[in-house]
């Protein structure tokens, strides 16, 4: 490894290994949902679990740091042991970009999008849901101004239970 692969380096993309019955994914790769049976999550009257799998969230962190960029002098005071200091300068925003990823478990209701983690889990609704953009390994889910992009083994599966359930 050479000086300049240190710098050419990529963030590495996380891999998922699926629990997702592959009876289920067929089902729903033909169209149909199938109804899971799952002890995790609490459901309401009239609502079926119909995707289970692990999932990785990845958190976008935005640290804001303040660089102090000044210049200035100094001259001797009237007085003995005294001096002027007069300074200028700005101060600039420099903003620090962070991704945390978090392992937890997505689950999709006929009514909701839960994801069960240690930290950072939520529960959304599905009438709520804005965009959805799925890729192979990942979906992109757009709440209002929110975005939270989870990283599954098959983002096609995913988008196809979210399609079938809000056409």
């Amino acid at each position: 490894m050479g000086i300049l692969d240190i710098f050419s380096q990529q963030s590495q993309v996380p891999t998922v290994n699926s629990i997702l019955p592959d009876v289920a994914k067929q089902e729903i790769m033909n169209g149909r949902l199938p109804i899971l049976n799952n002890d995790k999550i609490f459901m309401r009257s009239g609502e079926h679990c119909h995707f289970i799998d692990k999932a990785i969230y990845e958190k976008k962190k935005v640290n804001k740091r303040y660089v102090r960029r000044g210049n200035g002098y100094s001259m001797p005071g009237i007085f003995k042991g005294t001096r002027i200091h007069m300074r200028g300068g700005h101060t600039d925003v420099v903003d620090n970009i962070q991704y945390e990823t978090i392992r937890g478990v997505l689950y999709i209701t006929n009514q909701r999008i839960i994801f069960v983690a240690e930290s950072d889990g939520f529960d959304k609704k599905i009438s709520d849901l804005i965009a959805l953009t799925p890729y192979s390994n990942c979906v992109e889910l757009q709440f209002s101004k929110q975005i939270y992009k989870l990283f599954v083994p098959d983002g096609n599966v995913a988008q196809m239970v979210l399609r079938l359930i809000k056409p």
